[in-house]
């Protein structure tokens, strides 16, 4: 059980563009190798640009957690193809939590519903990359299933600093 029991989960839409662009802000500025991007790329973006990604047409999805009425924690799901060859497969991204609210079960929650939402929409896989390090989403994503699939050496650089990108993937069956 988690213990901010009283978030809401629910699709994000154009409408919390702004909402997710504070959020991205405020997870990046603490710590910029998770999110895999500095601050300042963060703040390149445009309000415009977050609009369009949270419309992007089903079956791919956004979901936001929400405390209070303020967005708190989001986990989205893309198909990368467009082909059927691929439809099989989605990429999970954008999965991040309130530096003060985490290891409260709005992460776990959220990967749940974006990854429920990718089985019901007919994925049998479910790809993501993790900067690493950050055990705690390394953790939480194990403990769901996902498995150790490969390395991406040197995947971003912050700071002068190069990072790798584990990818893990889960067979959907159902969380």
């Amino acid at each position: 059980m988690s213990d901010f029991a009283e978030f809401q989960v629910r699709q994000l839409a154009a409408a919390d563009a702004e909402a997710f662009s504070a959020l991205r802000r405020e997870v990046t500025a603490d710590n910029p190798i998770a999110m895999g991007l500095t601050m300042d790329e963060e703040l390149s973006r445009s309000i415009e640009d977050f609009r369009t990604q949270l419309s992007f047409p089903e079956p791919n999805a956004a979901f936001g957690a929400f405390l209070n009425g303020r967005l708190v924690g989001s986990a989205a799901v893309a198909w990368p193809s467009k082909f059927s060859s691929s439809g099989h497969k989605v990429d999970l991204w954008g999965v991040f939590v309130s530096p003060h609210l985490r290891r409260g079960g709005i992460g776990r929650a959220l990967v749940e519903k974006a990854v429920a939402h990718a089985g019901a929409h007919g994925a049998r896989r479910v790809n993501l990359t993790v900067y690493v390090p950050n055990a705690a989403a390394i953790n939480l994503y194990e403990s769901l299933g996902f498995e150790h699939c490969g390395r991406e050496p040197d995947a971003i650089c912050i700071g002068g600093f190069y990072y790798d990108g584990l990818r893990m993937s889960l067979r959907h069956n159902g969380i």
